[in-house]
């Protein structure tokens, strides 16, 4: 028996809402009115571990694509920047989606953390800081972290309208969208080596430039993610549960390494919209102590094959 989808915007109070969830045999708990100001739990701060968190609002991390064509912030990435300390946001979290590499950009005007885009980024961090401080009076700052990426197949480092993919294994369906031949090469270990290793140096950067933690990509169909599904691939980055996930062990542990006192989170796509698979169970065993949050979303939609154990 089909459930008619309800549109949210038709429950028009508390009692309606609850109506629904009852006739769904669902117990969600939701209050009689919105809380106001002060009173409201979303002013209220938080903690995770040692982190401190003025409230739990937060400005989540999406490519602006607004950069300079060498990777530093515009006039336009500025005021988005300004804007995300104007909302008295306590968790900016990545504020901001940048290349580790101008190679790795999936876009020509994303941002890139590199020696040449230090001033650049550490301005974007002040400017938010001393908004927040404009618009909240609170001497507290925002908790800000940057996320890291390297967008492998998806990547248009050089122009909005020419594809330079990085792929980690040939894909019958992603590889078609990108008009791939089965000879199209694919990303070597050596390469994925120095990827590697602009993570570590982005990392430190970040830490060097005041930022509170590091996000790593590791979601959505980019490089991370995808050498996560690389089952077919040869070498110490496919093929097996331990190679698939040795590029991301091997980026928290340099990363670790560089800059100890730095915070690190990782966004991962667990899933690829296909048959469950019993090892995702061991993600959480795979990398104890290494980063402060797993922040798990959806993968890419791309399949609906099965992939083996």
């Amino acid at each position: 028996m089909s459930v008619p989808i309800v549109r949210l915007a038709s429950l028009k109070d508390a009692n309606r809402f609850r109506e629904h969830v009852h006739s769904l045999k669902v117990d969600v708990p939701c209050d009689e009115r919105v809380l106001h100001g002060h009173d409201s739990p979303l002013l209220q701060p938080m903690s995770c571990g040692d982190l401190k968190i003025t409230n739990r609002i937060a400005v989540q991390p999406m490519e602006g694509w607004d950069g300079t064509s060498d990777g530093n912030p515009s006039e336009a990435t500025i005021r988005r920047w300004q804007r995300f300390g104007q909302s008295g946001a306590g968790l900016i979290w990545g504020g901001e989606a940048v290349a580790v590499s101008h190679d790795g950009r999936a876009n020509p005007n994303q941002l890139v953390i590199a020696e040449h885009t230090k001033k650049g980024l550490a301005q974007l961090r002040q400017t938010l800081i001393d908004e927040h401080r404009r618009t909240t009076a609170s001497g507290e700052p925002p908790l800000i972290g940057l996320q890291l990426t390297h967008s492998g197949r998806y990547c248009k480092p050089n122009s909005q309208t020419r594809n330079e993919p990085h792929i980690a294994y040939h894909h019958p369906i992603l590889d078609k969208r990108l008009r791939l031949s089965v000879s199209y090469p694919l990303i070597t270990d050596p390469e994925i080596k120095a990827i590697i290793a602009d993570f570590h140096h982005a990392a430190a950067t970040a830490y060097e430039l005041g930022f509170d933690f590091v996000d790593i990509k590791h979601c959505h169909g980019y490089l991370a993610h995808e050498l996560l599904g690389g089952h077919t691939r040869l070498g110490d980055y496919g093929g097996s549960f331990e190679n698939r996930t040795r590029f991301l062990r091997e980026v928290l542990e340099g990363v670790r390494c560089l800059a100890p006192k730095l915070e690190i989170g990782v966004r991962l796509s667990a899933f690829d919209r296909i048959q469950a698979n019993p090892q995702m169970a061991s993600w959480a065993r795979a990398f104890p102590r290494m980063a402060t949050t797993l922040f798990l979303t959806d993968g890419d939609s791309a399949s609906t094959q099965k992939i083996p154990p």
